[in-house]
């Protein structure tokens, strides 16, 4: 294989490695449209028998405030669970984001994806 012909077949995997990639993250947005702070949310796959750390990292999500998570892999089959300042949870199961780039929560307990 002569050298140009190798730099031609690097660049190409280079670029499909990129490409496979970028398909493998999507940003994901929870809105809290509630009346009540999220003093913690966390997200994992369907299969997952931990939630992993709080997303929040400490910090509140205040009504009209949003949340930008960064997934690797599908984002379908995630668990979310928020908890709100009393301490009661909210557990989202088996959600499908693959056509949805958003999640708006409401004080009534439903939700709207965007």
């Amino acid at each position: 294989m002569n050298n140009r012909s190798w730099r031609i077949l690097t660049l190409t995997l280079a670029i499909s490695m990129l490409m496979a990639g970028a398909a493998l993250a999507k940003d994901i947005v929870v809105f809290n449209e509630t009346n009540f702070e999220i003093r913690a949310v966390y997200m994992s796959s369907a299969e997952d028998k931990w939630w992993g750390d709080n997303l929040l990292k400490g910090d509140v999500l205040r009504p009209g405030e949003g949340l930008k998570i960064s997934v690797s892999g599908t984002p379908k089959d995630l668990d979310l669970a928020l908890i709100d300042d009393e301490g009661q949870e909210l557990a989202l199961m088996e959600l499908d984001f693959r056509e949805f780039d958003s999640l708006t929560l409401f004080t009534d307990g439903t939700g709207r994806f965007d």
